[in-house]
């Protein structure tokens, strides 16, 4: 015989329980105030949907499923919310509601309340929703004073949800070193930068460009075939003195020149090119990463001697990105054993966070 719902009361727009309530205390649910349980509005959608609880007004009636999310939907961001927390719970995950903070608590597989202490915090997020990055990096901040780890809960149109580890990153500075990288002259044809002179040492000391003709070059191999370099990777060897640049007509092309030229051809040009220098100066080989929807394919080593360990997203600290582009992403890093890291550009510094695909 199934036993009857526990009965709440609506006061002041939350749900009271005056005895019996330890269990659901234990799995989660409510705060503690005085000698009753208190849920919020958000919480008691879930348990009645699951028929364990009957919410009563202050009239003695049952209140219905449409009344008491009529109740959260005041609130989107509430809504978002219910959707995450409802996943999570038919997930048998214990997971509780955050009411002055934009997250969700989220503990052990297993725990009680009073047994283990929370270790992830949830922020839910709409798929289509731009987000600030400055947003994002302020919650990671919250979770990190915390000790908790940040997962972000990405909603989709159909209500499913895919979640992601987020935390900050900071990448080991490799040594790099551009002394025995020779000087060299190019040609800008469209929006490449032509090496004809003694191209092989170029890409040999540093994995500049890529051999014309050659499907995969071999690391350290001089090539004689003129070197293609990416106009971003000429700006960068201009900028440290290691290039001149010409057009096809003879004319030298200065580095604010260079730089114009590049806004013309891609969006966020000054970003890019930022993030680019970002990781060269510490060592990595940042290579164009389009075939798999990013800025940058980061290596450490270079192509030919490992597989890249990161994918990176360049963006400005005051810009947003849409979730479901974090998604698309993450998703494919993880397909290919990558780590996604956004690189975001803060006056002169770079702030970077991780992303990670994570299974509640």
């Amino acid at each position: 015989m199934s036993r009857a719902p526990q009965r709440g009361f609506l006061r002041d727009g939350m749900i009271y329980f005056k005895e019996d309530f330890e269990k659901l205390y234990k799995q989660g649910y409510g705060e503690i105030v005085g000698n009753e349980l208190e849920i919020h509005p958000l919480e008691a959608v879930y348990l009645v949907w699951n028929q364990r609880v009957e919410v009563l007004d202050d009239r003695g009636n049952p209140l219905s499923l449409e009344s008491l999310l009529g109740m959260i939907l005041r609130d989107q961001g509430n809504f978002l919310k219910y959707i995450v927390y409802s996943d999570l719970r038919r997930r048998n995950r214990v997971v509780a509601y955050e009411r002055a903070t934009e997250f969700l608590r989220l503990y052990p597989k297993g725990a009680s309340i009073g047994e283990a202490s929370a270790k992830q915090l949830v922020l839910p997020l709409s798929e289509d929703q731009p987000v600030p990055h400055s947003y994002l990096l302020d919650s990671l901040e919250k979770a990190v004073r915390l000790r908790k780890e940040l997962i972000l809960a990405v909603v989709d149109d159909e209500m499913n949800v895919t979640y992601y580890t987020a935390e900050k990153f900071i990448p080991r500075p490799i040594k790099g070193d551009l002394s025995d990288i020779p000087h060299r002259s190019g040609v800008l044809i469209g929006d490449r930068v032509l090496v004809f002179e003694n191209p092989g040492e170029l890409h040999a000391k540093g994995f500049w460009g890529h051999p014309i003709g050659i499907a995969k070059p071999e690391p350290f191999k001089l090539y004689d075939s003129p070197l293609q370099l990416s106009l971003v990777e000429a700006i960068y060897l201009v900028s440290k003195g290691k290039m001149e640049v010409r057009d096809p007509g003879g004319n030298f092309l200065g580095i604010e020149e260079l730089r114009r030229r590049f806004s013309q051809v891609r969006e966020n040009s000054s970003i890019k090119e930022r993030v680019h220098s970002y990781w060269r100066d510490l060592g990595y080989i940042p290579k164009a990463g389009s075939k798999y929807g990013v800025d940058y394919i980061v290596y450490e080593k270079g192509p030919g001697l490992e597989h890249a360990p990161y994918l990176c997203i360049a963006g400005p600290l005051d810009g947003s990105i849409k979730p479901v582009d974090l998604i698309r992403a993450g998703r494919l890093a993880t397909s290919v054993r990558k780590e996604l890291v956004v690189s975001l550009v803060s006056g002169e510094g770079v702030l970077n966070y991780k992303v990670s695909w994570f299974k509640p």
